[in-house]
């Protein structure tokens, strides 16, 4: 049986941005030039292209402000990438704890051995790695294109964006502050892909452009470090949900695995000569039971090492998933504020001086926009419920209810078999 890859596709991503260095397996000395090149490589790729340009998305805040949905959109932005930056540094500083849990499936405790594992386990275990990877590739794609569509959206604008004006000749420091001027009269404006603070006037060639292209690279290595990272989580908390599959058929069938163990060796002895059974027994209850003993003591050492792994991943990630949950909380909460915000329409019809109207018309298309305006705009899954608190707090409670009721169920089909 081949060796299951585990985690090659995700670490040749790391390794491509910074994340992963190597270590003596790999290189024939912590000092080597090829593990001193990558550290220079990845303390200036890293320090550029992720925290530098996280900072600057943070101080353009302070110049967003007076525009509350730039604001509202540049903090969700530097949330993401704020996010991205304490991945970054987690895996930087816990990066020996997090190769020692991948080793456990590649060398450790958990690898796929011949002659010890069935068949069966294997093919768990290879179904596992091939889906990990096939999500990945989904996850990946969809975070590239994504990204791609982003930084392309400001050329869309642009192609529009001529107007004849007067040439400004003082900047803001707003994204969309960037002007072409074809003559005296006639100017262009265009945007960068996100919103950033630069110390210097991107509305002139070539500092525009410099400015694009820095984005661009920026945000194409922090949303590959971020599926990359998430991807990693999930599969490492499955392959640990895949052994703990493996343990539960192990004890269901110890004492058939313990009887084709026996039976194995005895074959490999005996060279093709046939036993003399007694009583009908191809070997006595005593050695049957000595074999079930020692794959229950394999057992308890697996179960151990399955509690130890989930201690360890506790340890190390237990900070970022909070605070991934409360930032993903934070920005869905600034969208639904700003749907929210439609009950203003009402107001400002009511407001406004529809007493000097004089056509009927007029107040009649008044009065539309007061009604509909009364029914606040929402956001729906697929139709089914509204996203509120109310429809979060329910699908928590469904979840739990599900879970007991599959649990019974699951309960139920074990004892029948019984």
């Amino acid at each position: 049986m081949p060796k299951p890859n585990y985690f090659s596709a995700h670490l040749t991503i790391l390794r491509i941005f910074g994340l992963w260095s190597y270590d003596d397996s790999e290189s024939r000395s912590s000092s080597s030039p090829k593990s001193f090149l990558y550290s220079v490589y990845q303390a200036t790729f890293l320090f550029t292209f992720a925290y530098l340009f996280t900072v600057l998305e943070i101080i353009e805040l302070r110049f967003s402000w007076a525009k509350f949905d730039d604001f509202i959109s540049n903090v969700c932005y530097a949330i993401v990438h704020t996010m991205a930056c304490l991945k970054i540094s987690l895996i930087l500083a816990r990066a020996s704890d997090i190769r020692k849990i991948i080793n456990s499936f590649e060398n450790g405790p958990f690898q796929i051995r011949p002659g010890e594992k069935t068949n069966e386990e294997y093919r768990l275990v290879s179904q596992r790695v091939r889906r990990n990877k096939k999500l990945l590739k989904i996850y990946f794609t969809i975070g590239t294109s994504v990204v791609i569509n982003g930084l392309l959206c400001p050329l869309y604008v642009s192609s529009d964006s001529t107007s004849h004006e007067t040439r400004v000749k003082n900047f803001t420091t707003e994204p969309d502050r960037g002007l072409i001027s074809g003559d005296d009269n006639e100017i262009v404006s265009r945007k960068l892909p996100y919103m950033s603070y630069f110390p210097f006037d991107v509305g002139v060639t070539p500092y525009y452009e410099l400015a694009y292209v820095y984005q661009g690279i920026s945000l194409m290595t922090l949303s590959p470090i971020i599926v990359t990272t998430d991807v990693l989580y999930g599969s490492i908390l499955l392959h640990i949900a895949t052994q703990l599959g493996i343990l539960a058929r192990t004890l269901i069938s110890v004492r058939s695995i313990g009887a084709n163990r026996l039976l194995r060796y005895d074959l490999y002895k005996s060279h093709g000569n046939g036993w003399k059974f007694d009583d009908g027994e191809i070997f006595s209850r005593k050695r049957l039971d000595v074999e079930i003993y020692r794959l229950l003591k394999n057992c308890v050492a697996h179960h151990r090492a399955i509690i130890s792994l989930a201690e360890n991943m506790e340890e190390i990630f237990s900070t970022l998933v909070l605070l991934q949950f409360l930032s993903n909380l934070v920005i869905m909460c600034f969208p639904l504020f700003q749907i929210t915000s439609s009950l203003l329409v009402a107001d400002a019809a009511c407001f406004c001086d529809w007493y000097e109207f004089s056509s009927a018309k007029m107040r009649r298309a008044l009065l539309s926009i007061v009604q509909r305006s009364q029914r606040p705009l929402r956001l729906t899954v697929a139709k089914f419920a509204t996203l509120s608190r109310e429809t979060y707090l329910k699908v928590v409670q469904g979840s739990a209810s599900y879970f007991m009721f599959l649990r019974k169920m699951h309960r139920a089909d074990d004892d029948d078999e019984q």
